[in-house]
């Protein structure tokens, strides 16, 4: 139960994400815009949510030394090489520049920390 109220938490803060990303990530040499309806957010955000699932501790299983000496900053390298394969997979959404796939793997981050974070549930301390 826990993993499927997880997995769509994810579902929504991956839509809310790219919502934000098309709505403010826009530069001279990147862009990020998006074509489709409501169900075209719904499918990528489940797909994202997939990958993210599935696809992503692969890769970070795969590249650990790399994640190990950058500090962990190589993640964000993983996640925008998902986001790129998402991005290859849908016409809907259009990322063009490496700073798109930055800024839009920056805020992706953010929303599913803020969303799925904030429904962990904390073990309660009992006072005996």
């Amino acid at each position: 139960m826990r993993f499927i109220t997880k997995f769509i938490l994810q579902i929504i803060a991956n839509i809310a994400a790219i919502f934000i990303a098309v709505r403010y990530v826009h530069g001279s040499s990147f862009n990020i815009d998006f074509t489709g309806d409501l169900m075209d957010y719904l499918v990528i955000g489940a797909v994202l949510a997939l990958a993210n699932i599935f696809i992503r501790p692969i890769l970070k299983i795969i590249s650990a030394p790399l994640i190990f000496i950058t500090l962990g900053l190589f993640i964000i390298v993983i996640n925008a090489v998902i986001l790129f394969a998402v991005d290859w997979f849908f016409e809907a959404l259009l990322i063009t520049g490496f700073m798109g796939y930055f800024w839009t793997t920056v805020i992706l981050a953010i929303v599913n920390a803020i969303i799925v974070g904030s429904f962990k549930k904390h073990k309660k301390v009992e006072n005996e």
